[in-house]
């Protein structure tokens, strides 16, 4: 493997080169990736697990909910990756999809070999080898691929960041993608050549439900890197930008966080929006109102794209939609849940992003703007309809009982026949 000079100047471990901060356009990035050299980013401890994972050769998983900062953290990585001669690939499955298939899953496979030879500048004529090839499993021809043709052609190391994962689950034959990932991992012990490539997994889903064979999965074999959300002294970088005194600063990041407890993207919107809005006053009542009119409350399900996504994971999975919104429903109600890992229910309202472990280890809701929008009511409504079947027919059958009661107590004897 050819040496770079940053490898010589730090006895063959990769340093960070100094990148400019790049202070044009807005500070506060909503619904896009923040890259690391804005002066926005937020650098959380996985920036720094993930990178010593990489740079070590480990494979690795980051699974955290929509909108966490998976795609900020992927494009900060790669920033420090490439600077220090790594070759870097995303490959964002979401991008690619069944259209991209149709019941064809050789075509999907090739449009993923073909989507990491373009992120990877790689020249090849791909269709003649693929064709070449098409006796072998979708694993193995795309086991041979990373060996034939990604090692073949680039001698440096490279990382292949794969995000989006959960889009496998919509697919009868994805799962043979993550089995190639494991292939590849376990080809290391006799092919020296695949040390040099690493891939890392990330999405908003349950792992354990990607793929059903253990001795297929490469989440056995990955790191976890846990995204967790921002703490109050990460909002710290947010003060200046607020167009606030300090004091008022202070008080506004006090109230973002109490409303977002640190969730990314929502600190972010709530953040810039006391920003435009130059609030003076009452800053509690000014933040709360922001709140109230452009985050929470029912309206959101429809006019915010976060609260959308959140809610058709849940309403539109037609396998476990009962026992989700039950489950939701019970605990926003005030029964305590005690986490329970083994749970596949608990397991995918936590993928979502609706439910966190409490310090006592039972579920609670992740902050309180998911508490404003995702209700009992909301997990009452969307149950489906044979569930409040029954409780309207209790409802008729209290109506029919009460009524001769109500006749024969209640009625002034004046009314009652003689």
């Amino acid at each position: 493997m050819a040496e770079n000079q940053n490898d010589k100047q730090s006895g063959g471990k990769p340093v960070d080169k100094p990148v400019d901060i790049d202070r044009t356009g807005e500070f506060f990035s909503v619904g896009s990736p923040l890259h690391a050299v804005r002066a926005g980013y937020i650098r959380r401890r996985a920036d720094d697990l993930l990178y010593e994972a990489l740079v070590a050769g480990r494979y690795a998983h980051v699974i955290a909910p929509d909108r966490s900062g998976k795609s900020s953290l992927i494009a900060a990585t790669a920033v420090r990756l490439e600077n220090n001669g790594f070759h870097v690939a995303v490959l964002d499955l979401e991008q690619i999809g069944d259209r991209d298939a149709g019941s064809d899953a050789g075509r999907w496979y090739y449009s993923v070999a073909y989507r990491l030879l373009r992120q990877l500048r790689i020249r090849f004529e791909l269709l003649s080898w693929w064709q070449d090839k098409s006796i072998l499993s979708n694993r193995q021809r795309l086991l041979e691929f990373y060996s034939e043709v990604i090692l073949q052609n680039l001698q440096q190391r490279v990382v292949i960041f794969v995000d989006e994962i959960q889009c496998i689950e919509l697919l009868p034959f994805g799962d043979q993608l993550l089995a190639s990932i494991r292939a590849a991992h376990n080809a290391r012990t006799t092919d020296p050549d695949f040390a040099r490539l690493t891939f890392v997994l990330l999405g908003e889903c349950d792992p354990l439900s990607l793929v059903e064979e253990p001795e297929l999965s490469p989440f056995n074999v990955t790191q976890a890197i846990s995204l967790v959300d921002f703490t109050r002294a990460d909002l710290e970088l947010f003060a200046t930008e607020l167009n606030l005194n300090a004091e008022d600063a202070e008080i506004a990041l006090d109230r973002v966080f109490y409303w977002t407890r640190g969730q990314p993207y929502l600190s972010q919107k709530l953040a810039r929006a006391v920003a435009r809005e130059g609030v003076r006053g009452d800053i509690v009542g000014h933040v709360d109102r922001i709140v109230t009119q452009q985050l929470a409350g029912r309206a959101a399900l429809h006019s915010e794209p976060h609260m959308s996504h959140m809610h058709r994971q849940i309403v539109a999975d037609e396998k476990q939609r009962e026992a989700l919104l039950s489950l939701y429903g019970r605990i926003r109600k005030g029964i305590n849940v005690p986490a329970d890992l083994g749970s596949k229910l608990q397991r995918r309202l936590m993928a979502i992003g609706l439910l966190e472990v409490d310090e006592s280890g039972e579920l609670r809701s992740r902050n309180r703007i998911y508490e404003s929008v995702f209700t009992a009511r909301w997990a009452n409504e969307n149950l489906p309809i044979h569930w409040r079947t029954p409780a309207l027919a209790a409802v008729v059958l209290l109506v029919i009982t009460a009524i001769p009661l109500w006749y024969t107590q209640w009625l002034p004897k004046a009314y009652q026949s003689v």
